[in-house]
């Protein structure tokens, strides 16, 4: 019996990790420049989060269906190589403009993408199945 190395597949995760940051990553900017540190009465910055997780989504369902086993290692990995790429240009960023740089509020997110990593591959996996 042969035993894979690694449960995790690069390629997989490298487009599930694209596909997330192309989606997501605008979606965040307008966010952000819609805010703009004032309060958002018309919901706008909240239907942008939701295109954001779901960029993640996204990026869990593709790498998922990419990856010949352990989809939800895959998807999830790959939701979180998404959120670690747009989160370091944010922390970039705040380091620049002398801001904070909040760990638990990064922390919290990144459990969000990788979560929504793992709602994706469910899907892809369900999609498989059926």
């Amino acid at each position: 019996m042969r035993v894979r190395s690694s449960l995790l597949e690069p390629a997989a995760i490298g487009a599930g990790a694209v596909l997330a940051v192309v989606i997501a990553l605008p979606a965040a900017l307008v966010g952000e420049a819609a805010v703009d540190g004032d309060e958002d009465p018309s919901g706008f910055a909240l239907l942008c989060f939701v295109v954001v997780l779901l960029a993640f989504v996204a990026g869990g369902w593709l790498a998922a269906r990419r990856a010949a086993g352990a989809p939800y290692s895959n998807g999830a990995v790959a939701a979180l190589a998404g959120f670690a790429v747009i989160q370091l240009g944010g922390v970039i960023v705040n380091i620049v403009e002398d801001e904070p740089v909040r760990g638990a509020s990064i922390a919290f997110s990144a459990l969000l993408a990788t979560a929504s990593g793992l709602v994706g591959a469910l899907v892809a996996t369900r999609r498989a199945t059926t």
